[in-house]
């Protein structure tokens, strides 16, 4: 694919990007924040809730459109762990939305709700592990970065979980209280590390890195709500109860996060698709001109492959006109030019050397 084209390719993904950001985002975040100030005036709790279950909701439909339109792409069907996660989670917010809006009663805890979230945990520790072993791959991450930032990240799970047992605990009773918010504590553990330790090592040249931004954003909000709001309900409830709406807010914009990043992801893997397309028509062009010319050497500007800009010599020792042609195209263009050596091979080291010693002078860039 031509510089020029990848250019062209920048400047659209740029553009989603801000489109997302400004567009998407920031106006759904201030509606969510909204909404639960005026659900917490009106002092009616039934509702608060829906905006969590409708971006759960609209995340998993949107993680399973990604992977029904890309059934061959290997990549992509891996997010079938974060469609079942997010799945899950659904369910669970699902439920406590059922009992409050139809049924009118607060959902009970540990309830139906919690076993989709403590199973929800699963598909997302897999993926977001699978994800921090492929950046890891070179161990980047230093053991010692991994040990601080998993210590950080239990300071709260272990502060809760001494002042349970630091209290009087019938465990017969609370028995299944219990073990859930020792398995969604030590679940936001892992996936807080991951999401940490992720988002400082993503490679910034990577067209993907918004999607995980927005992934990481995810997880990171939505874990630490998770462990403010369990040691909140040992520590202090009345202050739990006064701040409910703040909680279900943030978590909503978590899940407005996590339904960003999948929209991101599809606009991309859309945009890189089109490009491949083409990619690979202009790769069959080439060839033909390679079979036709022993050597042939193709300067394009402006994305085009234009015929006044195509320099061919069946002489190998002639590379005058080459040089001339590649100097007038330097002088005139407008973006960047990408020079495509179709039949490497029929040109000499010292001929080739020649040629790229006059394009660096010309450039004045590090070929």
């Amino acid at each position: 694919m031509s510089r020029a084209k990848n250019i062209e390719s920048a400047f659209q993904i740029k553009y989603k990007t801000k489109y997302l950001l400004f567009g998407f985002i920031i106006a759904i975040a201030a509606a969510i924040v909204i909404i639960h100030i005026i659900l917490y005036n009106t002092n009616d709790d039934r509702y608060i809730g829906t905006t969590s279950a409708v971006l759960l909701g609209s995340s998993t439909c949107m993680a399973l459109f990604i992977i029904l339109s890309n059934p061959r792409n290997i990549e992509v069907q891996k997010f079938k762990l974060v469609f079942v996660g997010v799945s899950l989670w659904f369910l669970g917010e699902f439920s406590y939305t059922y009992y409050q809006i139809v049924l009118g009663i607060d959902a009970p805890y540990p309830g139906i709700g919690e076993i989709f979230y403590v199973a929800g945990y699963v598909p997302l520790i897999l993926f977001t592990y699978r994800s921090f072993k492929t950046i890891n791959r070179n161990g980047i991450i230093k053991h010692s970065s991994i040990v601080i930032v998993v210590t950080l990240a239990s300071i709260l799970p272990v502060i809760s979980t001494i002042q349970i047992f630091s209290q009087e605990v019938n465990f017969q009773i609370q028995l299944p209280d219990i073990v859930i918010s020792t398995i969604t504590n030590y679940g936001d553990i892992v996936l807080l590390s991951l999401s940490i330790l992720i988002l400082t090592k993503l490679p910034r040249s990577n067209p993907y890195i918004y999607h995980w931004i927005l992934f990481t954003s995810f997880l990171i909000l939505a874990t630490i709500t998770d462990l403010i709001y369990l040691t909140a309900a040992i520590v202090d409830e009345e202050f739990l109860s006064k701040t409910e709406w703040t909680w279900k807010a943030m978590w909503a914009l978590a899940y407005l996060c996590i339904l960003a990043s999948l929209f991101w992801y599809y606009k991309l893997i859309q945009i890189l698709s089109e490009n491949s397309a083409e990619y690979y028509s202009r790769l069959l062009e080439m060839s033909g001109y390679a079979a036709k010319y022993d050597n042939n050497i193709s300067v394009e500007t402006k994305g085009e492959l234009l015929k006044e800009d195509q320099l061919h010599t069946d002489n190998m020792q002639d590379f005058k006109l080459v040089e001339n042609r590649i100097n007038e195209i330097i002088k005139g263009a407008k973006y960047e030019i990408a020079i495509l050596f179709c039949n490497l091979t029929s040109l000499r080291i010292s001929e080739t050397h020649s040629i790229l010693e006059f394009l660096k002078e010309k450039t004045r860039s590090n070929i």
